[in-house]
């Protein structure tokens, strides 16, 4: 089943699988299936659960229809030109009884006349990845109008977000893409095309009203409690305390990260975030003002001026050209240094498009 994305120039893979018997695990538990792709990433645990965690299909929409969130993730990943995402939306509905010629209708249908909520919702998700928050109130205005509530507009920009995240997790360090392109044209995926159906209906489902375990105190913390009532808020809590605690960058570091992809996407409520948490780390406006315009500054270390230049490299890009940039760290930075650079650099990614939309109105 030739996949759309399958001329897209993508490199060997930067990083060595690594297998892990309890992330595994944990990751078959919450799919029902086997997912070989958590191994590039288990160096890193909260970026291993998190490609898992964040899903939206696994208990975290109450609002959105899933046939929606299904189609925002196939576009955005196109847009983005992730093979490997793209492969594995494709090879999702595949393995749900959609057939081969249904798929590439649907794909042709993307590009033309649709429902208007389901219309609105994609030219959503292409603004998102191709624009980012300056046209976040454009869309916002585009979904209301199309008769969104404001529940499901916030579960749509958690699924564009998500997405945007997922795409560059998978398309910075060139996890193979072509197992899953080839995997409808095997005879033994056919075989089991039923069963594979029946798990994966098993395990997808509608969330529930959830409270917030604890009130998050990290930054962006104004965003996980605009979810509050939503799994989303907890799911998504989790991902960024465990992503701030985690010790292979310095939380200075990571930050900078965020603060460079909230200036390269013209995020305001996303910089008075970081700003904030980057006074209390002791890094004065002056500083980051300099950092933010020339990407360096004299109170910078080598391991930050290398990467806020390669985080800004990450909000648009041409996927081998981004996959070339990477490799050139790998010499300079520890296996978990690295991966923990591309999950924070995805993350941000996602966060700061998620954030004008969410946090930017009331």
């Amino acid at each position: 089943m030739a996949s759309a994305l399958e001329h897209v120039a993508w490199e060997t893979c930067l990083v060595d699988p690594q297998p892990d018997r309890a992330l595994e695990a944990y990751a078959r538990r919450k799919t029902g299936i086997p997912v070989r792709s958590i191994r590039y990433f288990t160096p890193v645990p909260w970026l291993a659960r998190a490609v898992i965690d964040l899903h939206p299909e696994y208990g975290l929409l109450m609002h959105l229809d899933q046939n929606t969130a299904d189609l925002l993730t196939l576009i955005v990943s196109r847009e983005n030109s992730c093979r490997f995402c793209y492969a594995a939306q494709r090879a999702l509905l595949w393995g749900q009884g959609m057939s081969e010629a249904h798929i590439q209708r649907l794909e042709q249908e993307l590009s033309a006349a649709l429902a208007p909520r389901t219309a609105a919702a994609i030219a959503f998700g292409r603004t998102q990845s191709r624009v980012g928050p300056a046209a976040a109130g454009d869309a916002r205005a585009a979904l209301r109008n199309a008769g969104f509530g404001e529940e499901e507009m916030k579960e749509i920009a958690f699924t564009v977000a998500v997405t945007d995240f997922l795409n560059r997790a998978h398309t910075i360090p060139a996890i193979p893409a072509r197992p899953l392109e080839r995997m409808p044209d095997q005879f033994l995926p056919r075989l089991l095309r039923p069963i594979i159906n029946r798990i994966i209906e098993r395990h997808r489902s509608r969330g529930q009203s959830a409270p917030l375990e604890r009130a998050p105190s990290h930054p962006y913390a104004r965003l996980i409690e605009r979810y509050a009532g939503s799994p989303i808020a907890s799911a998504l809590g989790r991902t960024m305390e465990e992503m701030w605690a985690s010790p292979h960058l310095t939380r200075r570091c990571k930050l900078l990260i965020f603060a460079v992809i909230a200036r390269g996407l013209a995020c305001d409520v996303c910089a008075v975030e970081i700003r904030n948490a980057l006074e209390a780390e002791g890094l004065n406006e002056p500083t980051l003002a300099r950092v933010l315009t020339h990407l360096d500054a004299p109170e910078l270390d080598e391991i930050d001026r290398l990467l806020v230049r390669f985080a800004r490299e990450t909000i648009w890009f041409d996927p081998a050209a981004l996959q070339r940039r990477a490799r050139g760290l790998r010499d300079r930075l520890s296996v978990p240094q690295l991966i923990e650079v591309i999950g924070v650099t995805s993350l941000a990614n996602g966060i700061c498009r998620m954030g004008a939309m969410v946090m930017g109105h009331s």
